[in-house]
């Protein structure tokens, strides 16, 4: 009898991202889909499609290389899951204007959508917006996953890799006053862009009761965008907020 494999749906909506100049790969990151007006957006960071830090706007490699003028996106295939097919999405026009939506306080929020062409012959796994409002009550220290590409490695193919994280920060407020809480994770570079979850198996506190007794439930915690500082465990993620707010703007 063959074997049963058993993939987590999570699993197929990170994305593994690289990103090009002038045909060159320059790096590598993480990123994912969500249809809004019947287009298909990638969200990712502003400093993935840029190279450049949003607080100084310098280059972030050592290199000096940034600017990158396309992304490679890994889709699955349409005929076989664990099949999977590249293409390249230009981030700038012919006369160097970026083709992604930025938020309205611009590089301030280090997110972006960027709309696909069309895609012919294979299926896309759209992360569900929603998931950010299942009624789930979190609290610092308790456990998260952080769904994506550490230094570009995939567990499978282009299947991701899930770490663990911890909340380290109350997520209603703001860290430096801005829409992110803050995670106790050792993520690495490649990570950036990557989908932030809450699951619970057994049971999960609410605002309607202190704990679902044999209850389940999921929760889309936002966008993870890298460390504090290099040398800090710390690390942010973006409230899905600015996700809506980009789409909509």
């Amino acid at each position: 009898m063959e074997k049963q494999i058993i993939i987590d749906p999570l699993s197929c909506i990170s994305l593994h991202l690289e990103c090009f100049s002038k045909g060159a790969p320059i790096g590598t990151a993480t990123g994912f889909l969500v249809v809004y007006e019947s287009i298909n957006y990638l969200i990712t960071n502003w400093h993935v499609v840029t190279g450049r830090d949003p607080k100084t706007g310098k280059p972030i490699s050592a290199t000096g290389v940034a600017d990158p003028d396309a992304v490679g996106i890994w889709l699955h295939d349409v005929k076989r899951l664990g099949s999977w097919q590249r293409i390249i999405e230009p981030l700038v026009d012919s006369t160097g204007n970026k083709l992604w939506k930025e938020h309205p306080l611009g590089r301030q929020i280090d997110v972006i959508a960027l709309a696909l062409s069309p895609i012919d012959d294979v299926k896309i796994y759209d992360l569900d917006t929603s998931l950010a409002k299942t009624d789930m009550v979190l609290l610092p220290s308790e456990p998260v996953s952080i769904v994506g590409f550490p230094f570009g490695i995939a567990a499978a193919g282009k299947f991701p890799i899930w770490k663990t994280g911890h909340i380290a920060s109350d997520i209603d407020l703001d860290y430096d006053n801005k829409p992110v809480f803050l995670v106790d994770a050792t993520t690495r570079p490649g990570m950036s862009g990557s989908l932030v979850f809450a699951r619970r198996l057994g049971g999960f506190r609410s605002s309607k009761a202190m704990w679902h007794l044999g209850g389940s439930a999921l929760k889309f915690l936002g966008v993870y965008s890298g460390r504090i500082r290099e040398q800090a465990d710390v690390g942010m993620v973006w409230k899905p907020s600015v996700i809506e707010d980009i789409l909509c703007g």
